[in-house]
């Protein structure tokens, strides 16, 4: 749906926001298949966002993003023969580092160490939540108190 209402809204975009320059464009087959193609990337790339988020989270989603440059810097070096500056070699090797530490990190939020922090946490009962409506004595409410204080130490 988050990918339907995508297109749909960047659509709608296009048309006010940008009406002069596609009246500009000069419309050919190649022109549409671009325009097409990039509707189709987005598209992808809205309906597998919510899985890969729900599978590995929001860190290790925005750390791959970040290797999504390898793919500019293939296409310049093969298909352009353009060169590339050493310290990108470097900054990738250490995204890519990041990466992979990330997700073999065994202490992410995914393992259940919330659940067991949350098991150790002990809760106790208001004495205006046990009885909302008032009603009860004081000497209720006081062997209440007590026994919750036991409980408690």
């Amino acid at each position: 749906m988050l990918a339907l209402f995508g297109v749909l809204v960047t659509t709608v975009q296009i048309f006010i926001f940008e009406r002069k320059n596609l009246e500009a464009v000069t419309w050919s087959p190649t022109m549409i298949s671009l325009f097409a193609g990039y509707a189709a990337a987005m598209f992808m790339f809205y309906t597998i966002t919510p899985f890969v988020l729900k599978m590995s989270g929001s860190t290790l989603f925005n750390l791959s993003l970040l290797t999504s440059d390898m793919w500019a810097v293939a296409i310049r070096v093969f298909f352009y023969q353009q060169q590339v500056h050493w310290l990108y070699y470097l900054a990738f090797a250490v995204v890519a580092i990041g990466l992979i530490m990330y997700s073999l990190n065994k202490s992410s939020s995914g393992d259940g160490t919330a659940a067991s922090t949350e098991a150790v946490a002990q809760y106790q009962q208001l004495p205006s939540e046990d009885n909302p409506t008032g009603s009860g004595s004081n000497l209720d409410r006081q062997e209440r108190k007590q026994h919750e204080e036991a409980h408690i130490c």
